[in-house]
């Protein structure tokens, strides 16, 4: 899926003493990283401006750089991580440590031959910027790898004090970056949650919001809750869920959608344009959850079942009963016409055959799309979409989406009959055709 434009993914490994590794060293460690990303090892050639102690690679359209530096200078993004309550909890000898630290090995992955800086005021904006940034989650993902095994390798090779894992602004100890880069879910290095509080402007409570830092250069947003009183436990397992199963559909979900692990949990998702250059925004609010003392009057709701690859397994509406339609009642066999020219995509108008039982059917809606993400859980979940009866300002930008009963469809159909004795559709599908087809 598309992501906002990343020009580099990089780490740093922080160290007491100097201790540069040799080039060829270094080269081995790259050639190993590119192939275990999928990337041939014939395709990786050492560019001419490698030194003894920088090394340059090219592995395909990916390029690869190890530079070991000293003196240490603690960069901006160091500094926020630093200030970091996630870091100030977990990492409290963060601080000591980097006031130790004398030198680091930064390891870097650009895409193309030519790094974003090199390229003149503009020139990218001509030219296009997937050319020399990360515009694809896939691509995106191939540079963590790379950068990940190379880390990995590096720190195995050293002795550090700490690894800074720059993307979702990460500061950990070797231990813990060895205990995340070995998991089965990458998103748990690519992506950090940053906690950050407000007082309540009403009662004075300490509320917490989380961040997900990091995410725009997997699936293209900023990913939030804004502050409240839920547990912080809950937000950030519900944020990591949110991300991977939008990375597995390769889509965001639309505005005005909800998601969550059964009816009882209802979560939504509000669009926000990008500010000051930076990446659109979603925020993510818990509209109903009872365990949670979170309430909400019912409202219209299309629940739709995935399992943790995305794939659909199951649709209802809420509070729907199954109908009954009788393919010898013109109504219903009308009716029954549409849904399965609905169910097939056909436009032209087609004889529909009769059967000898009646065929047991529910309602059909043309919903949006609405998922259940959840990284760890492998039984299918149920969500839904209740954009239906809210203001406007809660719903997409395409408006509220107006539900049908099948009364409302067998109207419909009569009014059809009614208007067309020959009973037959127009090429356009006729007014039931479009209704039951439009989004």
């Amino acid at each position: 899926m598309k992501i906002f434009p990343t020009p580099s993914i990089d780490a740093q490994v922080l160290m007491e003493r100097y201790e540069p590794l040799s080039g060829n060293a270094i080269l081995e460690i790259i050639v190993r990283a590119a192939v275990a990303a999928g990337l041939p090892a014939e395709e990786c050639k050492l560019l001419e401006t490698s030194t003894e102690k920088d090394i340059r690679v090219l592995c395909g359209n990916y390029h690869i750089l190890v530079t070991q530096t000293v003196p240490f200078e603690a960069s901006s993004q160091l500094e926020t991580a630093l200030n970091s309550f996630s870091v100030k909890s977990s990492f409290p000898e963060a601080a000591e440590n980097i006031e130790a630290t004398t030198a680091y090995t930064q390891i870097s992955v650009h895409k193309g031959l030519i790094p974003v800086e090199a390229f003149p005021e503009g020139a990218l904006q001509e030219i296009g910027e997937s050319v020399a940034t990360f515009t694809d989650s896939s691509e995106s993902q191939m540079a963590m790898a790379i950068v990940k095994s190379v880390t990995a390798s590096v720190a195995n090779a050293s002795s550090p004090t700490a690894i800074f894992w720059m993307p979702s602004l990460f500061l950990m100890t070797p231990d813990t970056f060895k205990l995340v880069a070995d998991e089965d879910t990458p998103l748990l290095l690519y992506v950090h949650p940053h906690l950050y509080g407000e007082k309540s402007p009403l009662t004075g409570e300490q509320l917490i919001g989380v961040i997900g830092s990091g995410a725009p250069s997997i699936i293209g947003y900023s990913v939030e809750f804004a502050p409240s009183k839920l547990p912080t436990g809950y937000l950030i397992e519900r944020l990591y869920s949110f991300i991977g199963f939008t990375l597995k559909r390769g889509k965001a979900f639309p505005s005005g959608d909800v998601f969550g692990s059964d009816e009882n949990e209802k979560i939504q998702v509000f669009h926000h344009p990008p500010q000051d250059g930076g990446a659109p925004r979603i925020e993510l609010k818990v509209a109903h959850n009872p365990a949670l003392g979170v309430e909400r009057d019912p409202v219209p709701t299309i629940y739709k079942e995935y399992d943790t690859e995305g794939a659909l397994t199951g649709e209802r509406i809420d509070g729907a009963q199954e109908v009954v339609l009788d393919p010898d009642d013109p109504i219903d066999a009308a009716i029954l016409q549409q849904l399965n020219r609905q169910k097939t995509g056909e436009t032209s108008a087609t004889t529909s055959e009769n059967h000898a039982k009646p065929i047991r059917r529910r309602p059909v809606a043309s919903p949006p799309d609405a998922t259940r993400p959840d990284i760890q859980s492998q039984r299918p979940r149920v969500v839904s979409d209740e954009t239906a009866g809210q203001p406007a300002s809660e719903t997409s930008e395409a408006g509220p989406r107006k539900r049908s009963s099948m009364d409302e469809l067998r109207q419909i159909a009569i009014a059809a009959q009614q208007s067309n004795a020959s009973d037959h559709p127009s090429k356009s599908g006729g007014f039931l055709g479009r209704f039951l087809k439009r989004k």
